[in-house]
């Protein structure tokens, strides 16, 4: 478990639930970098996108690669007032568990839960389950409108047909503070980054758009506050630790 060594520098997200672990960390006189966390909104639906709303028994297979794509995806049903349930003729693929959570809160089943938080795995995970039969199958992709995904790559190369349906941006309210925690981080400053919801690793994601995660933080101490950010790390290829916030 992690211990509050005044000598270590720790990196978290300047986040409302963050702001108890925030004050600890200054009182005890330890390095802190906070990050800035992403802001998202609703993007207005072009007619392409409403198009794919009002037809979704019409494909075979719905991706959600992060919980804002559910969110997002289940707000815009309900403005148009499409039938939840309808959904059950769809089949659903997530990047990860706590996807799959948001979707069980409205009684909404995941296929497809892909064990890695990558589009080469998920991937490997639908092919699986389709032994590799993809010719002719339809798919909306859930996204954030400025990321791309190989896994759209991934499926039109194996025969199937893909629609993107962009649903929120994600924005940086303070870019030149991003930049500097980001070459703190890639310079080997910091020495722990602990990690409080899966937010926060959506935001990095966005940081380091072209970049794996897992190489950014292969030799920085991860550390997760609660059991299902411990499960999103590991999903991530990450090696987490349970963060306690006493000395040992």
């Amino acid at each position: 478990m992690s211990n509050l060594p005044d000598e270590k520098t720790f990196a978290l997200f300047d986040t409302p639930p963050n702001q108890k672990l925030i004050s600890v960390l200054f009182e005890r006189g330890s390095k802190t970098i906070l990050f800035p966390p992403i802001e998202t909104e609703k993007v207005d639906l072009s007619p392409e996108s409403n198009a794919i709303l009002e037809n979704l028994t019409n494909y075979d297979w719905i991706i959600f690669p992060d919980v804002y794509t559910v969110e997002f995806f289940l707000q815009n049903l309900e403005e148009c007032e499409i039938d939840l349930f309808g959904l059950d003729a769809v089949n659903v693929c997530v990047f990860g568990e706590a996807i799959a959570d948001k979707l069980r809160f409205v009684q909404l089943h995941a296929d497809i839960i892909s064990d890695a938080n990558e589009c080469k795995e998920a991937f490997q995970a639908l092919s699986n389950y389709l032994n590799g039969e993809l010719q002719n199958l339809k798919f909306i992709l859930v996204k954030e409108i400025s990321l791309e995904y190989e896994i759209k790559n991934y499926l039109t190369n194996g025969g199937g047909a893909v629609e993107e349906l962009s649903l929120y941006a994600a924005k940086i309210s303070n870019k030149s503070e991003i930049v500097k925690a980001k070459t703190l981080l890639k310079g080997g400053a910091i020495d722990e980054f602990v990690f409080s919801s899966d937010e926060d690793l959506i935001a990095l994601r966005h940081y380091f758009a072209n970049e794996s995660i897992a190489s950014v933080l292969s030799e920085i101490r991860i550390s997760a506050v609660s059991q299902n950010v411990f499960q999103t790390l590991k999903e991530n290829k990450l090696r987490p630790l349970y963060f306690h916030a006493g000395k040992e």
